[in-house]
């Protein structure tokens, strides 16, 4: 028996006609009904019994790559339809729009059903601002505001310049140092590797994670073929594997799980590839390409989107 390409899905009175491919890629919950073989997965017609269609109009928004901005009602309607219909791209969208005036509402209704990944974000997006929200969370129950209180703050890092040395010749300005904005100084967090390049290297950070991949050992810019992780948690360095293509004067950008490589320059030569490397597997793997070959270039990540600036 062939299965249409759109399907409707009723909410009470309201129906919708939705791609079925869509919510099968995108959705757990149809992704499970669909593989299922129930009778229902066979109908035209599918009946959600859920509190509210809002939810699902901004699931449907953020499915076809929208970035809806949510009235508080929204929000909490979003997080039900996230939890009901397992939706990640929902609560990845959820996540990248926590702001000072949302927060306290994305972390309350997130404990409140369940989504713990939220949870989690908008209660370090208010340990970030505590100073700031210090009244506002005492409208919190005491065991939500002891969960915040018991994170650790975000804070700045920063890295210097600094090419390879030997054990003989550590230079002790090779340091990673962070702010702590308590007592407005700056301090070491680590020193870097004696093998490690921060010269034209891609520094980034994902996941309480620094990571350091190519850079050149001097002027002739040979490139170092190790790559660099450091971890705040257990204060240690781990090598991990380069990318396919060593490169110097590149990006590096994390995203949930994986970092990005993109551009850079080899033997003088300047580059439009991009890899992309998986932390929980390490392994390398190519990208689309940039649309033209460029070094040193700015990027970004809002809202699931890999944004660079290219010179002219």
């Amino acid at each position: 028996m062939s299965l249409n390409e759109t399907v409707k899905v009723r909410f009470g009175e309201s129906i919708f006609t939705v791609d079925r491919s869509l919510l099968e890629q995108h959705c757990e919950y149809f992704q499970a009904l669909f593989q299922s073989e129930m009778k229902e997965c066979m109908e035209d017609e599918i009946c959600l019994q859920v509190q509210s269609v809002h939810g699902f109009l901004v699931a449907l928004c953020v499915i076809h790559d929208e970035r809806p901005i949510m009235s508080a009602d929204e929000i909490a309607d979003a997080i039900q339809c996230a939890v009901f219909l397992q939706i990640e791209l929902l609560t990845e969208h959820l996540i990248d729009v926590i702001n000072s005036d949302n927060c306290l509402l994305m972390y309350h209704t997130a404990v409140t059903f369940g989504l713990s990944k939220l949870f989690k974000s908008a209660a370090l997006f208010i340990r970030n601002m505590y100073a700031d929200l210090k009244e506002d969370v005492k409208c919190l129950p005491e065991d939500l505001i002891a969960y915040v209180e018991s994170l650790v703050p975000s804070t700045y890092v920063t890295v210097g310049s600094h090419s390879p040395t030997i054990k003989l010749l550590q230079d002790f300005m090779r340091t990673v140092c962070y702010l702590d904005e308590d007592e407005k100084d700056w301090k070491v967090l680590t020193h870097l590797p004696l093998n490690a390049s921060t010269t034209m290297a891609g520094v980034t950070v994902l996941d309480n994670k620094l990571y350091i991949v190519g850079g050149v050992y001097d002027i002739s810019n040979k490139v170092v073929d190790s790559a660099f992780c450091y971890d705040v948690s257990t204060d240690t360095w781990s090598i991990f594997s380069s990318p396919q293509q060593l490169r110097y004067n590149c990006a590096l950008v994390g995203h949930v799980g994986d970092l990005y490589i993109i551009g850079g320059e080899f033997e003088k030569t300047i580059m439009s590839s991009v890899e992309k490397y998986k932390v929980s597997s390490d392994t390398w793997s190519f990208a689309a390409h940039i649309p033209r070959p460029a070094s040193a270039v700015t990027c970004k990540w809002p809202f699931n989107r890999d944004c660079l600036a290219l010179s002219c």
